[in-house]
């Protein structure tokens, strides 16, 4: 009986909309996210201040990544893209996590854990462009965490993605475009991380806008 009851709640929360998904998410697992928090805090105080003496000038993060031969895996693949827009410091390097896995839909401990670690990343701003599947970043665009692309994009670019914006309702009533469906990219098919296809967006209160919206724009050529 209990494990009917969890299989029964677990397709109850697949019809909950993102703002509902997200108060769940607040009743539930709060604490976990704040014992999360502190944690992350501490450690990426630690790495940062005390063993790599590097500089995050931008986060890079690609959720449920599902590629076989990932090329992307350090802060040294956006080297020259960095050398190209004028941060030539060794010290300066791109915050890479391309290792986390999530079910929007499960209540596992794992998966609790996972979402507390992608919150805690945007909070503490560690991300500034944002990959994952189409369904996660619609359930991140919907909770405030990412950002309009119509306010950082060139209308003409916009444009040529017009099929593919992916346009979500946040909790405070707007209507944005929070991502682009990326089919066969070019961009992403060199990284690996992805198979087929991949969303991408721009984190709400990015640490470098002006950098974030270099690659998004250089993904999107």
């Amino acid at each position: 009986m209990e494990k009917e009851d969890r299989i029964r709640q677990k397709e109850q929360r697949k019809e909950l909309s993102p703002a509902e998904k997200w108060q769940y998410f607040i009743d539930y697992y709060l604490w976990i996210t704040i014992g999360v928090a502190a944690g992350i805090a501490v450690v990426i105080f630690l790495i940062v201040h005390f063993a790599t003496k590097t500089s995050f000038v931008m986060g890079v993060m690609a959720v449920n990544t599902d590629g076989e031969h990932i090329e992307a895996t350090g802060p040294d693949y956006f080297t020259d893209f960095l050398r190209e827009h004028g941060v030539t410091s060794k010290r300066d390097v791109v915050n890479l996590n391309y290792t986390i896995w999530i079910d929007p839909n499960s209540d596992s401990d794992v998966d609790s854990t996972n979402l507390s670690t992608i919150q805690v990343l945007f909070m503490t701003r560690s991300v500034d462009v944002f990959f994952s599947d189409e369904e996660f970043l619609k359930l991140m665009g919907g909770t405030d965490y990412l950002a309009d692309l119509r306010d950082y994009l060139p209308e003409e670019l916009l444009a040529q993605y017009e099929d593919q914006q992916i346009t979500v309702h946040t909790m405070t009533g707007e209507t944005i475009v929070a991502g682009i469906r990326l089919e066969n990219n070019e961009w992403v098919r060199k990284t690996g991380w992805y198979q087929e296809t991949a969303a991408v967006g721009l984190a709400d209160g990015m640490k470098n806008p002006e950098l974030a919206v270099a690659l998004l724009e250089e993904i999107l050529q």
